[in-house]
């Protein structure tokens, strides 16, 4: 099952998305990301957190919606509660929107939190609109499709071996450290397909300069 997950960060709307929310079952928002449901005409579920960011007004956009309330004060981000929900509904795939935002490390933390779900087994993008984040780990393949000249990276989350294909810069079964540049701002020119052959990466695509 697909369900998606209202992060707080921001999103701009976009066709892409429409296209990415075709085929999701289960709606749910982790505090403030309940904005994205008005923006995006969506109807949640439920929203989880700690109401410490979401705003009154939202809140009376949904009336009826599902509260689950924690402290202030916890171990985990309400995304993860929100995740945890959505797993515990039988999801099976996530697609969180609003990942990513002005804050780098909770934009990092959800990257992070992805890449360890994806090792998991569990299938998962993030994406803010102009910007999309895809974990990977080893026998993962992906395929993009993008447009000509459009720029991806493949970012380490440790040491790697990686095939990249359709691209500018294409990789063959290549090493890919931990900590370096090598795959960067790389463009795509027919596809492309991405490879994971060991370790785990992240897959970012940038199809637009977001402002700030």
């Amino acid at each position: 099952m697909k369900a998606v997950i209202l992060a707080g960060g921001r999103l701009a709307p976009s066709p892409h998305l429409e296209e990415l929310l075709a085929g999701h079952s289960l709606v749910l928002a982790a505090d403030s990301g309940l904005r994205h449901a008005l923006a995006l005409g969506l109807e949640p579920a439920a929203i989880v957190g700690d109401f410490d960011s979401v705003a009154e007004a939202d809140l009376a956009s949904f009336p009826e919606l599902p509260q689950l309330r924690h402290p202030v004060r916890k171990d985990q981000l309400d995304l993860e509660l929100a995740i945890d929900l959505a797993m515990e509904r039988g999801a099976d795939e996530l697609l969180v929107l609003g990942a990513f935002g002005s804050r780098l490390d909770q934009s990092l933390a959800a990257l992070l939190i992805g890449a360890r779900l994806r090792t998991q087994g569990i299938a998962i993008s993030l994406h803010d609109g102009v910007r999309d984040a895809y974990p990977l780990t080893a026998g993962d393949t992906l395929d993009l499709a993008l447009p000509p000249g459009m720029t991806f990276s493949l970012l380490a989350l440790e040491q790697s071996r990686c095939t990249v294909a359709g691209a500018d810069y294409p990789l063959s079964d290549a090493p890919l450290p931990f900590g370096v540049g090598l795959g960067l701002a790389n463009r795509a020119m027919d596809g492309p397909r991405i490879a994971v052959h060991e370790g785990a990466v992240a897959v970012i695509v940038e199809r637009t300069v977001m402002e700030p």
